[in-house]
């Protein structure tokens, strides 16, 4: 089933309850989380989406979309993407696209993981603050998007 991430972003804020009976989530199931984490998650693997909630309130604090997949080299993300983006980008194109990013970090190490670049944009027009955060893979190609409460971004 495919999910409505344009739709979901403007939950970005509202409470799990809130984003069910609006039916953008296509099962019943509960977002869990680690006792004692301040976060509870929904991983809906098939749809590619991975939803992130402020365990306290059950808001909706972060929406990431797995464009790419290091473990399945046939994975195609399976949802339409906001505009303007693609479901292939490179970090050129998205520079060229979007502009220069507020933010960026360099590809680095960490522990055996090798990280590409992560670049970070205010979206505008939002009627709560919004960054988009994009991850890229060591091919300078776009693996995710996550679309983050301002409130919420950590740097």
């Amino acid at each position: 089933m495919t999910v409505n991430i344009n739709a979901l972003i403007i939950y970005l804020g509202k409470s799990y309850k809130e984003i069910y009976e609006a039916k953008l989530i296509p099962y019943k199931t509960e977002p869990k989380g680690h006792s004692g984490s301040p976060t509870i998650s929904l991983d809906m693997v098939k749809e590619g989406v991975f939803l992130s909630f402020l365990r306290e309130n059950r808001t909706l604090k972060e929406i990431t979309l797995f464009i790419q997949r290091d473990s399945n080299c046939d994975w195609f993300f399976p949802n339409d993407l906001p505009k303007p983006l693609q479901h292939e980008m490179s970090r050129d194109w998205v520079i060229n696209t979007l502009g220069k990013p507020e933010g960026s970090v360099e590809p680095r190490k960490v522990l055996r993981h090798s990280l590409g670049w992560a670049d970070k944009y205010q979206l505008h027009n939002t009627p709560i603050p919004i960054t988009l955060q994009i991850d890229y893979g060591l091919n300078n190609f776009v693996k995710e998007v996550s679309y983050i409460l301002t409130s919420e971004m950590r740097w």
